[in-house]
């Protein structure tokens, strides 16, 4: 069995993955994808490392567990993609431009929101018939700390004027 030791090394792994990509974090939204899919490839690779540390999967367990957290990363970037372009596309119509109706593009932010919620419960209830409860838990636990922690490093980023990546000690 593994040892949890993902205190410390998570973070250490994500400093040095998001320093990489710290000048992304200060470009502006008119990004291009292959950047946003090189640093997207960059975090998940980090990310499956320490979820597998965190729930002390054993061996063959990793593979199958991988596969479902694999499609759940997926959905969920998928609907940050999609609701992204809706919000960009919200805030064009209220602006006044050229755009579609605001009520069509709101019908079209509730739907992506109601397929996302629907795939997002079909992968959990994945994860809690591979899992114990106690690596269900962790296993969020882990979701919303690694998450809490990358929002707070793009914002320190963010918050940064432009230059060499550097981080503040």
């Amino acid at each position: 069995m593994k040892t949890n030791t993902t205190g410390g090394f998570a973070a250490v792994c994500l400093t040095a993955i998001l320093l990489g990509a710290a000048s992304y974090a200060q470009q502006p939204p008119e990004d291009t994808p292959p950047e946003r899919e090189a640093v997207r490839a960059a975090i998940n690779e980090i990310k499956q490392k320490n979820v597998v540390d965190v729930l002390e999967l054993e061996d063959g367990e990793e593979e199958t567990f991988l596969g479902v957290y694999n499609r759940w990363e997926e959905v969920r970037w998928r609907y940050r993609e999609r609701r992204g372009a809706l919000m960009e596309e919200l805030r064009l119509a209220i602006a006044g431009s050229d755009a579609r109706p605001v009520a069509e593009i709101l019908d079209d932010v509730d739907a992506v929101d109601a397929e996302s919620r629907g795939s997002e419960d079909r992968l959990r209830a994945e994860f809690r018939s591979l899992l114990s409860d106690d690596q269900y838990a962790r296993l969020l636990l882990f979701e919303h700390n690694f998450n809490r922690t990358l929002r707070r490093f793009v914002q320190e980023q963010q918050r940064q004027p432009p230059g060499p990546a550097t981080r503040q000690p």
